[in-house]
């Protein structure tokens, strides 16, 4: 199955958004442990702004997670 990249950007939001809230952080406290502002982090779970490569790898680092996890959906 082939996502658009509208689709793709929900699915990952949602699963960071479902992480994050397992591990009870909030956004603000991703956001820091990733160098980004809470602002940012809302905007990636609500499909708002696609993330590069790297700054899901520093939210996987950032969650205790291996990047491939936030593909698993």
């Amino acid at each position: 199955m082939v996502l658009t990249k509208n689709e793709l950007s929900v699915k990952i939001g949602g699963k960071i958004k479902e992480i994050r809230k397992a591990k009870n952080i909030s956004q603000a406290e991703l956001g820091r442990l990733c160098e980004k502002d809470k602002q940012h982090i809302e905007l990636i779970e609500n499909h708002k702004v696609s993330s590069n490569v790297y700054t899901l790898y520093i939210i996987a680092n950032a969650l205790e997670i291996e990047l491939k996890d936030l593909f698993e959906f």
